[in-house]
């Protein structure tokens, strides 16, 4: 019995270390080249990441403007960190609900743990489900955003 638990604790972490890694393989693969290998963004084209979302997702509102950004992209202008960006960001929802929970709790943790207040849940898949189920637009997204700043 014993052992059994042994295995169970093993699979689970294990799980977690490779939802851990698909999280910045989509992330290398779909997201660095506009947001840069390092979250920093790149000045006329995508904002930052890195240090910039943390503080976001306290609210309620910021909650539901990450999922909602990456399920029915966004466009427009938007002011991050002082730098104004009018761009267009991409839909993302092809990815599964599991696919974009994982890149999000890796830019979270890798580029915003120092902002994440104790306590943060990590992002889980029913997040997204429940997201594409709404999809949200352009105007509720802008609205979100405005108000977690």
């Amino acid at each position: 019995m014993k052992l059994r638990r042994i295995f169970a604790l093993f699979l689970a972490l294990t799980a977690g270390g490779a939802f851990a890694a698909d999280g910045k393989a989509i992330y290398d693969a779909n997201c660095a080249s506009c947001h840069q290998p390092d979250g920093a963004g790149a000045v006329g084209l995508a904002p930052p990441l890195a240090g910039t979302l943390g503080k976001r997702i306290t609210m309620p509102a910021g909650r539901q403007y990450v999922p909602g950004v990456l399920i029915s992209g966004l466009a427009g202008k938007l002011v991050s960190k002082g730098v104004t960006y009018t761009g267009i960001m991409p839909s993302w929802q092809q990815f599964s609900d599991e696919e974009l929970a994982g890149v999000v709790n890796y830019v979270l943790t890798t580029y915003n743990a120092a902002e994440l207040q104790p306590g943060h849940q990590p992002y889980v898949a029913v997040e997204f489900a429940q997201m594409r189920e709404k999809k949200p637009s352009g105007k509720e997204l802008k609205a979100w955003r405005a108000e977690s700043e």
